[in-house]
Protein backbone atom coordinates (compact mmCIF):
# COMPACT_ATOMS: atom_id res chain seq x y z
CA UNK A 1 0.00 0.00 0.00
CA UNK A 2 2.52 2.17 0.76
CA UNK A 3 4.67 1.07 -2.35
CA UNK A 4 1.80 1.88 -4.41
CA UNK A 5 0.69 4.90 -3.23
CA UNK A 6 4.76 6.26 -2.97
CA UNK A 7 4.47 5.16 -6.26
CA UNK A 8 1.45 7.43 -7.65
CA UNK A 9 2.87 10.75 -6.33
CA UNK A 10 6.23 10.03 -7.78
CA UNK A 11 4.35 9.71 -11.44
CA UNK A 12 1.54 11.55 -11.54
CA UNK A 13 3.22 14.65 -11.45
CA UNK A 14 4.32 13.96 -14.73
CA UNK A 15 1.22 13.06 -16.07
CA UNK A 16 -0.95 15.54 -19.06
CA UNK A 17 -4.43 14.66 -20.23
CA UNK A 18 -4.62 14.06 -23.43
CA UNK A 19 -7.49 16.40 -25.24
CA UNK A 20 -8.00 15.07 -28.65
CA UNK A 21 -11.24 13.71 -28.43
CA UNK A 22 -12.64 16.81 -25.87
CA UNK A 23 -14.88 19.11 -27.57
CA UNK A 24 -14.88 22.88 -26.71
CA UNK A 25 -18.08 23.92 -25.81
CA UNK A 26 -19.32 24.49 -22.71
CA UNK A 27 -15.77 24.06 -20.62
CA UNK A 28 -15.20 27.72 -21.22
CA UNK A 29 -18.19 28.48 -19.08
CA UNK A 30 -17.19 26.03 -16.10
CA UNK A 31 -16.11 27.00 -12.89
CA UNK A 32 -12.82 26.80 -12.57
CA UNK A 33 -11.33 23.08 -11.24
CA UNK A 34 -8.15 24.14 -9.72
CA UNK A 35 -5.49 23.42 -12.34
CA UNK A 36 -5.24 24.43 -15.96
CA UNK A 37 -7.20 22.86 -18.89
CA UNK A 38 -5.44 20.12 -20.05
CA UNK A 39 -3.42 19.78 -16.84
CA UNK A 40 -3.97 16.16 -15.15
CA UNK A 41 -4.96 15.64 -11.71
CA UNK A 42 -1.69 14.92 -9.49
CA UNK A 43 -2.88 14.65 -6.07
CA UNK A 44 -2.18 16.88 -3.41
CA UNK A 45 1.63 16.66 -3.80
CA UNK A 46 1.99 19.39 -0.65
CA UNK A 47 0.25 16.26 1.44
CA UNK A 48 2.37 13.16 0.05
CA UNK A 49 4.68 13.47 2.88
CA UNK A 50 2.28 13.17 5.78
CA UNK A 51 0.19 11.13 4.03
CA UNK A 52 3.30 8.60 3.77
CA UNK A 53 4.30 9.83 6.71
CA UNK A 54 1.59 8.78 8.16
CA UNK A 55 1.10 5.05 6.92
CA UNK A 56 4.92 4.69 7.66
CA UNK A 57 3.79 5.63 11.55
CA UNK A 58 1.20 3.08 11.34
CA UNK A 59 3.76 0.44 9.37
CA UNK A 60 6.33 0.60 12.15
CA UNK A 61 3.72 0.16 14.73
CA UNK A 62 2.19 -2.86 13.34
CA UNK A 63 5.68 -4.28 13.04
CA UNK A 64 6.78 -3.54 16.78
CA UNK A 65 3.28 -4.74 17.69
CA UNK A 66 3.65 -7.77 15.79
CA UNK A 67 6.90 -8.18 17.38
CA UNK A 68 5.53 -7.39 20.91
CA UNK A 69 3.37 -10.21 20.62
CA UNK A 70 5.79 -12.99 19.03
CA UNK A 71 7.75 -11.99 22.61
CA UNK A 72 4.29 -12.09 24.86
CA UNK A 73 3.63 -15.37 22.69
CA UNK A 74 6.81 -16.67 23.39
CA UNK A 75 7.05 -15.84 26.53
CA UNK A 76 3.58 -17.37 27.55
CA UNK A 77 4.95 -20.57 26.02
CA UNK A 78 7.51 -20.69 28.27
CA UNK A 79 5.92 -19.78 31.23
CA UNK A 80 3.30 -22.52 30.27
CA UNK A 81 5.61 -24.88 30.44
CA UNK A 82 7.34 -24.29 33.49
CA UNK A 83 3.85 -24.10 35.26
CA UNK A 84 3.22 -27.66 33.61
CA UNK A 85 6.71 -29.01 34.89
CA UNK A 86 6.15 -27.70 38.33
CA UNK A 87 2.47 -29.15 38.10
CA UNK A 88 4.03 -32.22 37.12
CA UNK A 89 6.39 -32.78 40.13
CA UNK A 90 3.63 -31.32 42.67
CA UNK A 91 1.30 -34.19 41.18
CA UNK A 92 3.53 -36.72 41.20
CA UNK A 93 4.95 -35.48 44.68
CA UNK A 94 1.33 -35.75 46.29
CA UNK A 95 0.36 -39.21 44.53
CA UNK A 96 2.80 -40.84 45.85
CA UNK A 97 2.24 -39.36 49.53
CA UNK A 98 -1.14 -40.75 48.54
CA UNK A 99 0.22 -43.85 48.45
CA UNK A 100 2.22 -43.94 51.31
CA UNK A 101 -0.75 -42.60 53.41
CA UNK A 102 -2.87 -45.43 52.10
CA UNK A 103 -0.26 -47.99 52.73
CA UNK A 104 0.26 -46.62 56.10
CA UNK A 105 -3.40 -46.79 56.66
CA UNK A 106 -4.07 -50.27 55.61
CA UNK A 107 -1.27 -51.45 57.61
CA UNK A 108 -2.96 -49.98 61.09
CA UNK A 109 -5.87 -51.06 59.75
CA UNK A 110 -4.32 -55.01 60.01
CA UNK A 111 -2.77 -53.78 62.89
CA UNK A 112 -5.70 -52.63 65.22
CA UNK A 113 -7.49 -55.72 63.51
CA UNK A 114 -4.94 -57.84 65.07
CA UNK A 115 -4.92 -56.26 67.96
CA UNK A 116 -8.97 -56.42 68.73
CA UNK A 117 -8.74 -60.02 68.22
CA UNK A 118 -5.87 -60.38 70.78
CA UNK A 119 -7.98 -57.87 73.29
CA UNK A 120 -10.92 -60.01 72.72
CA UNK A 121 -9.09 -63.39 73.51
CA UNK A 122 -7.40 -61.65 76.78
CA UNK A 123 -10.83 -60.58 77.40
CA UNK A 124 -12.81 -64.07 77.29
CA UNK A 125 -9.69 -65.54 79.25
CA UNK A 126 -9.70 -62.84 81.61
CA UNK A 127 -14.09 -63.62 82.00
CA UNK A 128 -13.52 -66.89 82.21
CA UNK A 129 -10.87 -66.39 84.84
CA UNK A 130 -13.44 -64.35 87.06
CA UNK A 131 -16.17 -66.53 86.51
CA UNK A 132 -13.99 -69.56 87.75
CA UNK A 133 -13.05 -67.16 90.99
CA UNK A 134 -16.79 -67.07 91.71
CA UNK A 135 -17.33 -70.47 91.21
CA UNK A 136 -14.60 -71.05 94.32
CA UNK A 137 -15.44 -68.02 96.16
CA UNK A 138 -18.03 -70.26 98.32
CA UNK A 139 -15.94 -73.22 98.63
CA UNK A 140 -12.38 -70.76 99.89
CA UNK A 141 -14.19 -67.98 101.71
CA UNK A 142 -17.68 -68.87 103.08
CA UNK A 143 -16.70 -71.71 105.10
CA UNK A 144 -19.69 -70.71 107.62
CA UNK A 145 -16.67 -70.28 110.41
CA UNK A 146 -15.88 -66.99 112.18
CA UNK A 147 -12.51 -65.03 112.24
CA UNK A 148 -11.65 -66.70 115.35
CA UNK A 149 -12.41 -70.31 114.45
CA UNK A 150 -10.78 -69.85 111.06
CA UNK A 151 -7.01 -68.15 113.13
CA UNK A 152 -7.47 -71.54 115.20
CA UNK A 153 -7.78 -73.92 112.58
CA UNK A 154 -4.72 -72.21 111.24
CA UNK A 155 -2.72 -72.49 114.24
CA UNK A 156 -3.48 -75.99 115.05
CA UNK A 157 -2.60 -76.46 110.59
CA UNK A 158 0.69 -74.56 111.73
CA UNK A 159 1.34 -76.74 114.90
CA UNK A 160 0.56 -79.68 113.36
CA UNK A 161 2.99 -78.87 110.22
CA UNK A 162 5.78 -77.95 112.73
CA UNK A 163 5.53 -81.62 114.42
CA UNK A 164 5.78 -83.01 111.16
CA UNK A 165 8.80 -81.33 110.52
CA UNK A 166 10.09 -82.16 113.49
CA UNK A 167 9.76 -86.10 113.53
CA UNK A 168 11.30 -85.86 109.60
CA UNK A 169 14.39 -83.83 110.76
CA UNK A 170 14.68 -86.92 113.99
CA UNK A 171 13.79 -89.82 111.47
CA UNK A 172 16.09 -88.34 109.24
CA UNK A 173 18.92 -88.10 112.46
CA UNK A 174 18.19 -90.76 114.49
CA UNK A 175 16.34 -93.65 111.88
CA UNK A 176 12.72 -94.70 112.50
CA UNK A 177 12.98 -95.65 116.33
CA UNK A 178 13.95 -92.10 117.52
CA UNK A 179 11.70 -89.98 115.18
CA UNK A 180 8.60 -89.60 117.60
CA UNK A 181 10.81 -88.90 120.87
CA UNK A 182 11.13 -84.91 121.36
CA UNK A 183 8.80 -83.37 119.32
Amino acid sequence: CINLLDKFYKTINKETVDLFLAQASPEDDAPDAGFANGEAYTGAQSESGGILGMLDVMKSDFVRTMQETRQAEAQAVQDHLEFMTQSGMSLKQKEEAEAQKKAQKTDRETKLSEEGDKLKDQTDMLESAIKELLDLKPACVDTGMSYADRVANREDEIAALNKAMCILGRYEEYGPEGAADGC
